[in-house]
């Protein structure tokens, strides 16, 4: 009896596995057969947060960006194209206008010193995800302000709280000045051309765009009818109270400004110049005007920058030659123009109060030379190159 009791025991327990191991093998049939490597996690996926995100330039970068050809340089109008209508300012100099009717102003240059980079002097980091031609480019980028300005990009350091950290976070766009501690620079896919970087840079030394002057309509006219609602706050004024031009005039040939078709929704233009030759000019800039660089140095005050004889702007329309003002000639054998921004004061050649300036410095546009000169300069065009209006000039041509 007891034999057959232990029989029936491992025939159930070997029934019972039998059934365990088909059941098994009958989910495992109804699994996907084969698998994409894709759907898993690999060692790199844990070990990635653990990387140092920061790093720096280095003197290899500076040297490639010395490499780079004109492909490298401009991206067209990225800064507007973006998906969403948010513009390339954020951070705590972004604010919001529900319509083209709010009250709401923003600030071409600030003024404040809370918001300057202390002696010019930007600390950065930038992310790791760049590959060598995008280091490149934002060593060239850097290079230029370096050149051209008393502002410098230095790494930071256990001391800088205050600091930039450019990524590639979410398209491209920065904040405006110091805006204090982490301060985020985006420059994302397809934001990594020269022309783009040195647009963002400039915000973060502290300028707002061109186009949001106070002043902007003497110059411009936006057309409201042809710009997508969401953009509206892409298009507001600036607050005189707490902004600076630096004594400069309206500058179309700005990096800083956008173009005719900014944040367009039907494709027509959002904003034309007054002056119908300009509205070509605007937004095409692929690097400094002289104004930009001008304004830069007067805001950090850089007192032993020498401006590049090569900088000046890529466009100079064709000097318009009024009739010689009455009485006034110039008798020197070398007549010419000696700044490349006559065509912008060209109405205040016969002007009482700017008589003397513009005869300095835009005899032939003005009309003050002799015939004997002034066949002599046509023959010989102006060399711009070598010429810039100094501060206290600009100065008096824009105050009077």
């Amino acid at each position: 009896m007891r034999r057959n009791e232990l029989l029936n025991y491992y025939l159930s327990s070997f029934l019972i596995l039998s059934l365990s191991y088909a059941s098994i093998h009958a989910e495992k049939d109804l699994l996907p057969q084969s698998t994409s490597s894709e759907t898993f996690l690999t060692d790199e996926d844990f070990l990635r947060p653990l990387y140092d995100d920061e790093t720096f330039l280095t003197e290899k970068d500076f040297k490639n960006g010395e490499k780079l050809g004109e492909d490298h340089v401009a991206a067209g109008s990225i800064l507007w194209k973006q998906v969403y209508k948010k513009g390339d300012i954020r951070g705590k100099a972004a604010w919001k206008l529900d319509s083209k009717n709010s009250e709401s102003l923003r600030r071409n240059g600030v003024i404040t010193g809370t918001r300057k980079w202390p002696n010019g002097r930007i600390p950065y980091v930038i992310s790791n995800q760049y590959n060598d031609r995008e280091r490149a480019v934002l060593a060239r980028s850097f290079q230029a302000y370096h050149d051209k300005t008393c502002v410098r990009f230095v790494p930071r350091t256990a001391v800088d709280n205050d600091y930039l950290y450019i990524g590639k976070i979410d398209g491209c766009y920065s904040d405006v000045g110091r805006a204090g501690g982490r301060q985020e620079l985006s420059l994302d896919n397809g934001c990594l051309q020269y022309d783009t970087a040195i647009h963002e840079l400039m915000h973060s030394v502290g300028f707002y765009h061109e186009h949001e002057r106070w002043d902007r309509d003497e110059h411009i006219t936006i057309l409201w009818h042809n710009i997508d609602r969401e953009a509206y706050d892409q298009f507001g004024k600036v607050d005189l109270a707490e902004s600076s031009y630096y004594g400069q005039l309206y500058d179309y040939y700005s990096i800083m400004h956008y173009d005719s078709l900014a944040f367009s929704k039907n494709g027509f233009e959002t904003m034309v110049a007054k002056a119908p030759e300009m509205t070509a000019v605007i937004g095409a800039a692929i690097d400094f005007s002289p104004i930009d660089i001008l304004k830069m140095n007067l805001m950090y005050q850089c007192s032993d920058v020498k401006l590049p004889a090569t900088i000046v702007a890529s466009t100079v329309p064709p000097a318009v030659v009024p009739a010689p003002a009455p009485g006034i000639t110039v008798v020197e054998d070398d007549c010419r123009d000696r700044t490349n921004l006559c065509w912008r004061w060209i109405d205040r050649c016969k002007s009482f109060f700017f008589e003397q300036i513009m005869k300095e410095f835009c005899a032939l546009s003005c009309g003050y030379c002799t015939p004997k000169t002034l066949q002599t300069a046509k023959a010989s065009p102006p060399n711009y190159s070598n010429t810039m209006l100094t501060k206290s000039s600009t100065s008096y041509l824009q105050h009077g």
